[in-house]
């Protein structure tokens, strides 16, 4: 293994102390007193013995001959990596052991930072971000790996690059886990299934998407934490993030947001100049900024005392008048970028620009102009590999057009020769640390140096190039290229027209394919739409394939443009008789729950039954059932319920577990009427032990949230607690917005029970800021009727009237909604509007079923306000049949729907089946532990006695008011008073 001449020194230390343990600090300290070692240095002899010695036995002995400055020495080494077992058992990530400059110098604000994040996290066992940032050649990646070194024997280092032409979904990460799975393959037992798409395992490809990611990111998580419980915690580098896809910034999001309690130091450096406000970065940094335990360091250019230290450590003396000369036109030309004044050191070197002296001193020139050095960094790389010699020359220009990272066996098939020859190339560039060589792949040693030499190509010499490489990488693949797909193309999209066109389609389609199974939709969304682009008009069954991946992957990203997509994959896929496409179309074009709440999606409708036309039974027939019966929602439940029963029948007959859960959850919530709760009830739990068979934890947490929504209306306080907590688990292990949204929501409603009501508006405001954030459709008139509620608490109606009326125009079919404008109309004292919309309202089921509880309870207060006989008869027998239950949009809860029935009683006189229905309604609402219901339900019912016992209800109505007084609610409290001062 070839080292850096300076890492023999490091070598000969290990020989000459075989007899006792040397510590990578020692070495660094007391190594032969060469001010040069480096950290990267002592990792990389540390690598070569380990290498030479195997890491099967401490028995073996190494006979090395090593040659330094004329000196030889033969040793022999039996326990120089004794006490570094951590080395032995994760070496140091070789991206990060290979020196690619000429030295490193300052930095020691940065330095200081990160070693600080480092003891917190060892002290505290917490998560700590560090998100370095700056121009390229700044030295980022130096910086990380310099500290990665120092670090190393007392953490787990891990590391991933992004790349800007390969496109592999999760990149960095599929880096990070590989290293893992290979050198600590104990750290990811037992979450191999669920990171397998991330190590290249095909079966990936059969898991349901959403809980596929759900288990990555939680797999994710819990293998850090397995780390962290083996004594060496994780420092995991994530390089160039600039070039990350978006499932990439997804994990780490959701490593910095629910993974607070995991102890890993994760250092993340990007290019602030590469990115905009539409960067998907730009959304991460602005969420990390947030988040506790996260750091910002910006990389400027070195100063004037860090350059000069880097010249004194290149020339190994202190600089004289000349070298302070030279220090200021470097900073001058470069502004202190490493890189760049590392390349133009070379570049003056190579040229004699600069000399050494008899006496071991270094001249230098007044003025680098004069010396030819030229304008363009870009054109020093070009001119140092000019020397490199033709041949070089031509391996490395047909390398910038494979890529940052290419491989020597494809780099010589393109250039017609034999690896060997083609190491011979590429060895003087190795040697003047152009290129890197990581055993048998290669890779340039910045950016910079690749996109140099590429853009010194002509259009049409690049257009070749690209159609050679992905020629040879078809010949590679074979008939399935797996994660290459998006690399062969990128060659394809570039390569000479027009012929790359079908060939451009084919495989960015493939590349769609591949990212779709391996957990990453936003990667598929560019590949499906770039293979539309490309794809040739007289193909429309790629076409319909290319619309059906487009709009999963569409609608797995929260995307609404999936719905149209879909659509018209499921027409396309009709007219041409596909029906294996029908039904994925079909089976796709639904997010798991009602897609338009308060009306019914007819075009859905229609290719849901088209579909089951063409498979009506087996699996695919048991979801196409139940995903109709959920898009049937806001119909009579008549029609529901029959499609319903066919749906969980089916899944029944196949009696896989995954379909029966599946179907469960979605037959349950399409029959989400209060008529109905009690055969949901019985139901769920066949759902629920489903799921746990399969052991899949998000169909698991999905199916908790409709048993929360149960207990809720059951009015069981402390089922619904326990629900909570599970609910709490599973969202704080999920990526998916939708799920952290509904917990959000979930929270609110519980701290409302609680009386909280500022607590209730924080959490459902947050709980908005995220839906609409993230593009939930119903996030809005969601937050309006929680908001509602707490306002009306509060007796701040007005600030309500706007969004409700939002409401109601944009969503007609939500009539609850106008019941709640009603209710506000009447608080505020417009009753002629209130008595309007009261007149027109029909007492039958309609809008959304779920939400039709929530309505009759605010018809009930607003036709007693208003003294409204004859639409209170039309909602009492609905009422009367749900008493026993609490009336719940499942975001909102307006209490025991016994309230409401006393409310319909007492306003037709009926005012002793009132009291009994008040005294069940105290029941219910002290049984949910809801102060405000309670409240509520005391003054109604003292309104009710005020005529017969005015004593019980003068105590009733203080006991009210008290209750009111201490928890804020403004709104009863001012009720009360008033209907004291008439009792008094």
């Amino acid at each position: 293994m070839p080292l850096e001449p300076r890492a023999f020194n490091v070598l000969f230390h290990l020989i000459t102390n075989r007899d006792r343990v040397v510590s990578k600090e020692e070495l660094l300290d007391s190594v032969w007193g060469d001010r040069f070692v480096s950290e990267a240095s002592v990792t990389t002899a540390l690598r070569a013995v380990r290498v030479a010695i195997g890491d099967t036995g401490k028995e073996q002995r190494l006979i090395r001959t090593v040659h330094r400055r004329g000196y030889q020495f033969i040793g022999t080494v039996d326990q120089a990596t004794d006490g570094l077992e951590a080395d032995r058992e994760l070496p140091l990530p070789e991206r990060l052991a290979m020196p690619t400059g000429l030295g490193f110098a300052g930095r020691e604000h940065e330095r200081t930072v990160l070693k600080h994040l480092w003891k917190q996290v060892v002290a505290s066992q917490q998560r700590r971000l560090a998100l370095v940032s700056g121009e390229a050649g700044i030295g980022k990646t130096t910086l990380c790996s310099v500290f990665a070194a120092s670090a190393h024997r007392d953490a787990t280092v891990l590391y991933g690059r992004c790349d800007q032409e390969l496109s592999v979904p999760y990149q960095p990460w599929r880096e990070v886990l590989l290293s893992l799975y290979r050198h600590l393959p104990d750290a990811v037992a037992g979450h191999q299934a669920a990171i397998a798409p991330l190590l290249g395992v095909t079966e990936a490809a059969d898991l349901d998407s959403d809980s596929a990611r759900f288990a990555l990111y939680s797999s994710v998580v819990g293998v850090l934490d397995a780390i962290a419980a083996r004594g060496k915690p994780a420092l995991v580098i994530l390089d160039d993030l600039h070039w990350a896809d978006v499932q990439t910034l997804a994990l780490l999001r959701h490593l910095v947001e629910r993974a607070l309690a995991t102890p890993v130091l994760v250092l993340a450096t990007f290019r602030d100049s590469d990115i905009d406000a539409s960067h998907p970065l730009t959304g991460l940094l602005s969420a990390t900024h947030r988040e506790p335990g996260t750091t910002r360091l910006a990389l400027d250019g070195l100063d004037d005392s860090e350059l000069l230290r880097l010249l004194e450590d290149v020339a190994g003396h202190e600089m004289d008048r000349d070298g302070l000369v030279l220090r200021d036109l470097l900073r001058a030309e470069t502004e202190g970028n490493p890189f760049f004044v590392t390349e133009i050191l070379r570049h003056l070197g190579e040229t004699g620009a600069i000399r050494q002296r008899a006496d071991g001193r270094w001249t230098a020139p007044t003025r680098l102009g004069s010396h030819g050095l030229p304008t363009s960094v870009r054109e020093v790389v070009s001119s140092r590999v000019q020397r490199l010699g033709p041949e070089t020359r031509r391996a490395l220009d047909t390398a910038s057009v494979v890529g940052r990272d290419f491989e020597l066996d494809l780099l010589s098939e393109l250039l017609g020769e034999g690896p060997l020859q083609t190491l011979g190339r590429l060895e003087p560039a190795v040697a003047n640390a152009l290129i890197l060589d990581a055993g048998g792949r290669f890779a340039f040693t910045h950016a910079i140096v690749a996109h140099a030499l590429y853009t010194q190509l002509s259009p049409t010499v690049r257009a070749f190039g690209h159609q050679a490489v992905a020629v040879a990488l078809e010949r590679r693949c074979g008939a399935d290229p797996g994660e290459r797909a998006g690399e062969i193309a990128h060659h394809w999209i570039h390569a000479v027209t027009p012929y790359n066109r079908g060939k451009a389609a084919q495989y960015a389609q493939s590349a769609g394919d591949y990212a779709l199974s391996h957990l990453a939709p936003d990667e598929a969304v560019t590949w499906y739409r770039q293979a539309l682009d490309f794809l040739l008009d007289d193909d429309p069954a790629q076409r319909c394939e290319i619309l059906v991946g487009l709009g999963t992957a569409q609608r797995q990203i929260g995307d609404p443009a999936h719905r149209e997509t879909l659509l018209g994959a499921g027409r396309l896929a009709a007219e041409l008789h596909h029906g294996d496409l029908l039904v994925r179309a079909a089976l796709a074009n639904n997010r798991g729950d009602v897609s338009v709440f308060g009306s019914i999606d007819d075009e859905r409708v229609e290719v849901l039954r088209r579909a089951i036309a063409v498979r009506p039974g087996g699996p695919d027939g048991a979801l196409l059932h139940a995903i109709l019966a959920i898009e049937l929602h806001g119909a009579p439940e008549e029609q529901v319920e029959p499609v319903a029963t066919r749906a969980i029948a089916l899944a029944r007959e196949v009696g896989e577990a995954r379909i029966i859960a599946e179907v469960v959850s979605l037959a349950q919530s399409a029959l989400r009427t209060p008529d109905v709760l009690r055969p949901r009830a019985r139901l769920l739990p066949e759902g629920l032990a489903a799921a746990e068979t399969t052991g899949d934890a998000r169909l698991r947490g999905i199916l908790a949230m409709s048993q929360h929504e149960i207990e809720l209306q059951l009015g069981d306080r402390d089922a619904m607690d326990r629900e909570r907590l599970i609910l709490g688990s599973f969202a704080a292990n999920s990526p998916e917005p939708f799920v952290r949204w509904t917990t959000s929501q979930t929270d609110s409603l519980h701290l409302f029970l609680d009386g909280d009501l500022e607590g209730a508006e924080s959490v459902a405001t947050a709980g908005f800021e995220l839906g609409a954030a993230t593009g939930q459709p119903e996030a809005f008139f969601g937050f309006a009727g929680q908001m509602f509620q707490i306002r009306r608490a509060q007796d701040r109606l007005t600030e309500t009237v706007d969004a409700l009326e939002q409401v109601v125009q944009e969503n007609p079919g939500l009539l609850v909604f106008h019941a709640a404008l009603a209710y506000v109309w009447c608080e505020l004292g417009r009753k002629t509007e209130a008595r309007a919309l009261a007149e027109a309202f029909d007492a039958s089921d309609g809008g959304a079923p779920q939400f039709w509880s929530t309505a009759l309870m605010l018809w009930a207060d607003v036709c007693h306000t208003l003294a409204l006989p004859e639409p209170a008869a039309r909602i009492l027998p609905v009422l009367s049949r749900w008493q026993e239950q609490v009336a719940s949009t499942g975001a909102t809860t307006e209490g025991s729907i016994a309230y409401g029935l006393g409310r319909t009683l007492a306003t037709l006189g009926r005012k002793q089946e009132a009291a009994a229905a008040y005294e069940l309604a105290l029941t219910v609402n002290r049984r949910l532990r809801a102060p405000l219901f309670v409240t509520r339900t005391q003054l109604a019912y003292a309104e009710a006695l005020s005529g017969a016992a005015p004593g019980r209800a003068r105590a009733m109505a203080a006991e009210a008011h008290r209750t009111a007084a201490r928890f804020g609610f403004v709104l009863v409290q001012r009720h009360v008073a008033r209907l004291l001062e008439q009792l008094s």
